[in-house]
């Protein structure tokens, strides 16, 4: 495959059904797709799941794919789709919840929206928080802004593990219920965080 080929010449060579077309436009940009992925995700294995969702649905749609405009920008557009998606089928995993509490070191953001977001959820979180009954509470913050294992949770406040994860299923239902209430979309407000 010759290396001067145009994102679109690359485009009509696959709609005939050529795999190297195929193959030189996913090594043209799976690089600079997989670096900004694996920071949203926080996971190679999971960027490269994303990517190849990404390039399989591209293959699969060869024949009736009409990109008028950039190509980067369109596989860009589709990445982030799929990354969204995936903080929000993620969103209970501890290191996208922990960023709730580390918000303003996130918060550089000159984005105001951003900013008006962010201020929201914190004062959305907080007052859920300060309504939880207070062993729910103390399992919650222990988990969250110390860090602590479900076993040192239950050791310290002498509870079952079963029952630390019960607190803490019901403490997030809650939280993701307030802010789903308040209209705010946590999976596209980390995304456009972690993208920066």
């Amino acid at each position: 495959m010759e290396a001067n080929h145009t994102d679109q010449a690359l485009l009509q060579l696959m709609r005939e059904d050529n795999k190297a077309a195929f193959t030189a436009l996913y090594r043209s940009y799976w690089e600079a797709l997989f670096i900004p992925t694996v920071k949203i995700t926080r996971s190679k294995e999971d960027a490269k799941d994303i990517l190849q969702e990404v390039f399989l649905s591209v293959w699969n749609r060869r024949k009736e794919l009409d990109i008028k405009g950039s190509l980067s920008a369109y596989l860009q557009t589709c990445v982030r789709y799929k990354a969204i998606d995936y903080i929000e089928r993620n969103i209970t995993r501890r290191h996208y919840l922990n960023l709730l509490y580390k918000l303003d070191e996130l918060s550089q953001s000159p984005i105001a929206e951003t900013q008006i977001y962010l201020k929201e959820i914190q004062q959305t979180v907080s007052g859920v928080v300060g309504k939880m009954p207070p062993k729910m509470r103390a399992v919650y913050q222990l988990s969250r802004q110390e860090q602590l294992s479900h076993q040192e949770i239950a050791q310290r406040l002498g509870i079952s593990d079963e029952t630390v994860k019960k607190h803490i299923h019901h403490a997030l239902k809650l939280i993701r219920s307030s802010i789903s209430r308040a209209g705010i979309s946590l999976p596209c407000l980390f995304f456009c965080l972690l993208a920066q």
